[in-house]
């Protein structure tokens, strides 16, 4: 049982080691915030880190392939516009449709990194001006409307019940059922081995279109959390969530090479960001310094995690 019990410890040491990070956050936290473990602090809270928590899920599912996504930020404005400005003839079209365009979105993206025979980085880096654009055209400024109730709910707790929550936990039981399919399989097949995998009969051109698509669904449940956290949409909002899912999912164990990596791993390591964000904001340090401070830790745990992955395969 002990030899059971440390193998499983093992092989979730990425886990841990963001669950005890977690864990001196929030005591440091607490120490500017005396309310935080209360519930409507907690509903806040996981209001604002939904959509880095699900953007770093769907860069996440693209890595897991061997790819990366840097249209990442623009989907997620697009889908938050379509969102706010198609609100007011009912939430659940408004949400059909935003996911619609994001899946679509990262469908086109997969479908040009599968058979153009590009790098992904360079076919996302041109993706992200062209989605950015299309965001301009359904959204020229700030604006939209989403209802205020909902809103509310979102932000202050439905019922005692935080929404936010129920939806990252949703979303990561979906993820579990998917990852046990022959879809989910042949997604880490792909990034493990794509010649391997395609000799095996994987069809690996529908499985990366299919994880690109799967991501734009996770970035599109992203800006739909963004636009009824804010109340409306905006075109350039984006753009952080881009370089912030790469770092959550690369903090997590997400191989850049794919095939590596755990999706509550990466929900974990976007608590990490969030919170560390936060937390320098509390100190009153200027955002500058906040900046170089901010990036300064997450490359101290990155490099960490990274040796202690090479000494346990050594």
């Amino acid at each position: 049982m002990p030899d059971a019990l440390a193998g499983r410890l093992r092989g979730n040491l990425d886990v841990v080691g963001l669950g005890a990070l977690i864990v001196v956050l929030l005591a440091a936290y607490s120490h500017y915030d005396s309310t935080l473990f209360t519930p409507a602090s907690i509903t806040i809270l996981s209001a604002q880190f939904l959509p880095l928590i699900l953007a770093a899920m769907g860069q996440s599912a693209v890595m897991l392939t061997g790819g990366i996504d840097l249209s990442l930020g623009s989907v997620l404005a697009l889908a938050m516009a379509v969102f706010a400005v198609t609100a007011d003839h009912g939430v659940p079209l408004a949400a059909v449709c935003a996911l619609a365009v994001a899946a679509a979105t990262g469908a086109v993206n997969g479908t040009l990194v599968a058979f153009a025979g590009l790098p992904p980085i360079i076919v996302t880096l041109a993706a992200s001006f062209l989605w950015g654009g299309v965001t301009l055209i359904v959204l020229p400024q700030p604006g939209g409307s989403v209802p205020s109730g909902l809103v509310k709910a979102y932000n202050d707790g439905w019922n005692g019940v935080a929404l936010p929550l129920v939806v990252v936990v949703a979303v990561l039981v979906v993820w579990k059922l998917v990852k046990t399919t022959r879809f989910g399989l042949s997604l880490y097949a792909v990034g493990g081995n794509e010649h391997g995998a395609y000799a095996s009969g994987v069809k690996t051109r529908t499985v990366k279109i299919s994880a690109y698509a799967l991501a734009g669904v996770f970035v599109g449940l992203a800006g739909i959390g963004l636009a009824v956290q804010t109340g409306s949409g905006d075109a350039t909002i984006g753009a952080p969530y881009t370089l912030n899912s790469i770092a959550a999912s690369v903090l997590a164990g997400v191989s850049f090479f794919g095939g590596v990596g755990q999706m509550r791993a990466a929900v974990l390591a976007a608590l990490v960001i969030g919170l560390l964000t936060n937390l320098l904001l509390f100190t009153g340090l200027s955002p500058f310094y906040q900046l170089i401070l901010q990036g300064v830790v997450l490359i101290v745990a990155i490099t960490v995690k990274t040796f202690a992955t090479r000494e346990r395969t050594e």
